[in-house]
């Protein structure tokens, strides 16, 4: 990941220069952000003239979050009234009463007008969004600027394996937000207690490890966190029957790829590899991937959407190999369920997987319509790992191998 790679960086060179920083890390309602905001507040009062670019994902979350979360700390410092200690201009702008600002900026406008010496740049939610954001607003810090990173890692336990230092350490549950109405707080212990017990890859053991122990983003949790590369030989050489699958999708509308993959099961554990992966290509290069593959009387689970049948038949016109080929099921609520039915086994991606390994260090859950889903992207290869593990679930014990 590009961003996080930068975030590396950005660490390791001032850990070099003996720089101190905090890694606030915790899951939604903690209160990093606001914890953050109250010390640039403070700032900004006590040192006149104080310069700050708060950066966030989108508009909607200044205005919603930021902005209120601003409100809330002015008005429990004593401001508003007789006392304004702040000024919202009613753009993208705070004023201070000593002299100080807050300048505002979202990934989705143009941030390279930022030139300006800034003592504190604050990322908010700085994995919402590209690298690219982040190189442009940097070039607005000037001497001795002091950044602060809010966001909740890919991986669980990212930051403390690998940035956990013996001075340089916070990790926060909602136990320790002060702000939190009894009502949230009542809530949280239900969640708590509902998923303590919950089996793995639930949504009930999931919601408790994101809310109550902070260890994933509701906005940035892994769909498959039990993922890591294998050398293909362990793929290739195995004697687990091979099922494959494919994901249609390079359609000009969509600029999606064709995908084929294949997959071997074990009793807790998926191996996948990535056979083809492309946006140009087409009928003629698949057939030849297929006709590729040492034909062992394969299963071949093909996706319905984008003239489905009609590609297989032309595929099967063009290899004459005789796959076992059955349509993928799908239907309402399938993505979610068999995201969850996957979740117990740890997935082992061939080295040679790039795109595979890439979709999943991507593929995530957001918030959407105050629930959990899988977001729309990444999740080509993704698919077809679901598509082959259903057809697999359902075959005879005889034909299945496990081992």
């Amino acid at each position: 990941m590009e961003l996080l790679k930068l975030h590396h960086d950005f660490i390791i060179k001032h850990r070099k220069n003996g720089t101190p920083f905090i890694i606030f890390q915790g899951g939604r309602r903690s209160g990093k952000t606001v914890s953050i905001l109250q010390f640039l507040y403070m700032q900004s009062l006590i040192h006149p003239a104080t310069r700050t670019l708060i950066v966030t994902d989108t508009y909607a979350r200044l205005k919603e979050s930021i902005f209120q979360d601003l409100i809330m700390i002015n008005r429990s410092a004593g401001g508003d009234g007789r006392r304004m200690r702040i000024h919202f201009t009613g753009g993208t702008r705070v004023l201070f009463e000593t002299g100080s600002d807050f300048a505002f900026v979202y990934s989705g406008r143009d941030v390279r007008g930022y030139a300006s010496n800034f003592h504190y740049i604050f990322f908010n939610e700085c994995i919402q969004y590209d690298a690219r954001t982040v190189r442009e607003a940097l070039k607005a810090a000037g001497p001795g600027c002091q950044v602060f990173f809010d966001y909740n890692p890919y991986t669980r336990f990212w930051v403390n394996d690998l940035y956990e230092t013996e001075d340089n350490k916070l990790i926060t549950t909602y136990h320790d937000n002060p702000f939190l109405s009894d009502f949230v707080r009542r809530e949280l212990d239900r969640t708590a207690a509902a998923g303590k017990t919950a089996a793995p890859g639930t949504m009930e053991r999931y919601l408790y490890e994101v809310e109550c122990r902070g260890i994933d983003s509701t906005l940035s949790g892994l769909c498959f966190p039990r993922h890591k590369a294998v050398p293909d030989e362990e793929y290739h050489t195995s004697p687990l029957m091979e099922v494959l699958a494919c994901d249609w999708g390079a359609l000009r509308a969509t600029a999606d790829p064709d995908v084929i993959c294949g997959f071997r099961f074990s009793s807790d554990a998926i191996y996948c590899h990535e056979y083809y992966y492309s946006r140009e290509g087409g009928d003629a290069e698949m057939a030849a991937c297929l006709a590729s593959i040492p034909f062992r009387r394969q299963y071949l689970v093909y996706d319905t959407a984008t003239e489905g049948a009609g590609r297989v038949r032309s595929l099967f016109a063009r290899t004459g190999l005789r796959f076992h080929f059955s349509p993928a099921r799908k239907g309402a609520g399938s993505i979610l369920t068999g995201i969850r039915n996957l979740q117990p086994y740890e997935l082992r991606i061939t080295a040679s997987s790039r795109h595979f390994l890439e979709e999943m260090e991507n593929y995530r859950f957001i918030q959407k319509n105050d629930t959990l889903q899988p977001v729309d992207d990444w999740n080509h290869c993704c698919d077809a790992l679901r598509y082959a593990f259903d057809l697999w679930s359902m075959l005879p014990a005889q034909r299945k191998n496990v081992k």
